[in-house]
């Protein structure tokens, strides 16, 4: 059975020009009003023990959405039916109330998560402990810092094992120390089974917490895949301009199309390679034509491991070096690495034509899973990079 199940859900807000006009809509007068639907026939299942990311634009619905899993907020349209004890982490401060202190909002927070008084009591010294907020744990909640309080109201949502954790971008708050310590505890309830909504623009935590991401835009939801690809889409979303297209046949590609990549290839020892031992020496050739005439031009890769991690980028902006950018014109241009010591396993490329240092400048053509090269070596170790390592004994 499954944990979360959301059937054809959508939401629509009412929007009024003045708070007269809001007034008058209590007494059945409402000519004024403009609907906005946040959400439009959302349908998805999270099972037991499922890790999910949820992942969108700014204004694309997903804290609507994860408001009305956690029946903050009621639908419009659809149903959805929630089987277990939900833990919400959503926008921080929600639940607080600034002028009490850190030891009453605990209580207020924690009943609002359906733990008992009593429950509280018991777990009052471990909530405070997680937290690390002892010596401010009696002051009035307005002196918090907003780590501080994003300490205080993830050690709350945790304080017991949820069936369901849900996580929405407060972590992002918090310093690099607590956040480590979070994420140890989310990977410790995921191990107990228990199943996590995850919202998050950090690819490296979706990509290590979830197996499987949704992608909503304009409250329409685009695809549930494995986080990899819903990843290389998003990041297709954002990096388009308005005319621009995507397509997804051949990996995902975007772009306002004024420069064209028309070839990817790779090479060791100045032949065409699929399969390199690390260490080798490999030449990336991009092949690409001008259509029409643009300020500048940044050609650039982003190396990938089969499971989306990013493993090392570059471009010509980096490298300072200006490639011909005349229109009409067919070029190709060379990155060497001399060295290419990555770990045995199957990496893909991406390629991008653009201006200034990233691709969402001036995105021109944006091409992922471009090229694949497959790595093998004759050396064993850990990780994903090979470093030169020397023993110093010491007497």
């Amino acid at each position: 059975m499954a944990l979360i199940k959301v059937n054809n859900l959508s939401k629509c807000f009412r929007i009024y020009p003045s708070r007269r006009h809001k007034l008058a809509s209590l007494f059945g007068i409402d000519s004024h009003s403009i609907q906005k639907w946040t959400l439009k026939n959302i349908t998805f299942s999270i099972d037991p023990g499922e890790s999910v990311a949820i992942i969108g634009r700014n204004g694309s619905g997903k804290s609507t959405l994860l408001k009305i899993i956690c029946q903050t907020l009621h639908p419009t349209e659809g149903e959805i039916i929630v089987n277990g004890r939900i833990g919400a982490l959503l926008e921080l401060g929600i639940g607080f109330h600034e002028e009490l202190s850190g030891r009453e909002n605990v209580y207020i927070s924690g009943q609002l998560l359906g733990m008992s008084r009593h429950e509280i009591e018991i777990r009052m010294e471990e909530i405070i402990n997680f937290s690390e907020l002892s010596e401010y744990i009696d002051i009035p909640l307005k002196k918090y810092s907003s780590g501080m309080q994003m300490r205080l109201a993830f050690s709350v949502a945790t304080a017991l094992r949820p069936a369901i954790l849900i996580v929405d971008e407060a972590l992002s708050v918090g310093d690099a120390y607590f956040q480590h310590k979070c994420f140890d505890r989310i990977k410790q309830f995921q191990k107990s089974g228990t199943s996590l909504l995850f919202v998050s623009h950090d690819p490296l935590a979706i990509k290590t917490l979830c197996e499987r991401a949704i992608l909503i835009d304009k409250g329409i939801m685009l695809a549930d895949d494995h986080p990899a690809a819903i990843l290389d889409y998003y990041n297709a979303l954002i990096a388009r301009a308005e005319n621009n297209k995507i397509s997804i046949d051949e990996g995902v590609r975007s772009g306002s199309g004024e420069a064209k990549l028309t070839a990817v290839d790779i090479f060791n020892e100045n032949e065409p390679a699929q399969v390199v031992l690390s260490g080798s020496k490999i030449k990336l050739r991009v092949s690409y034509k001008v259509i029409k005439k643009i300020p500048d031009l940044t050609i650039g890769f982003l190396i990938k491991d089969r499971v989306g991690n990013e493993v090392f980028g570059s471009n010509t902006y980096v490298l300072q070096k200006t490639p011909p950018f005349v229109q009409g014109g067919q070029y190709q241009v060379i990155f060497e690495l001399p060295d290419f010591r990555l770990a045995a396993g199957s990496y893909n490329i991406s390629v991008a034509l653009h201006s200034s240092y990233h691709h969402l400048s001036n995105n021109y053509d944006w091409w992922d899973h471009a090229a694949t090269i497959t790595v093998i070596s004759e050396q064993i170790f850990a990780g994903v990079v090979r470093l030169d390592t020397q023993y110093c004994e010491l007497i």
